[in-house]
């Protein structure tokens, strides 16, 4: 039987040195995707955090905490929807520059 599993550590070339080269060799595009990903991850971080701060006072009653859930809604509705769709964007506009890059004859 083949064992086609994770190989592990295996790799001939340290993951230091291929974190290096990344970080060397990253077109713009990439750069923006990067920075948009972790704006995305810090604004639902906030939006989540601001709706949980929010729901506090009502944990020990017998009340909803409906602002909370606007909150929430809203935020990943208006700012965190938009976000993600600009991020996507971004993907499939890179992903199309790299298989461009690689079937245009050279």
């Amino acid at each position: 039987m083949k064992n086609d599993g994770d190989k592990g550590g295996h790799s001939p070339v340290p993951v230091s040195a291929l974190a290096s080269d990344r970080q060397t060799y990253d077109p713009p595009a990439s750069q923006r995707i990067t920075r948009v990903r972790s704006v995305l991850h810090a604004v639902i971080a906030a939006i989540a955090l601001l709706a949980i701060g929010t729901s506090i006072p009502h944990w020990g009653g017998e009340e909803f905490p409906v602002m909370s859930l606007v909150i929430y809604v809203a935020g990943m509705v208006f700012i965190a929807m938009p976000l993600c769709l600009c991020y996507e964007a971004l993907l499939k506009s890179y992903a199309e520059q790299q298989q461009t890059r690689h079937t245009s004859p050279t």
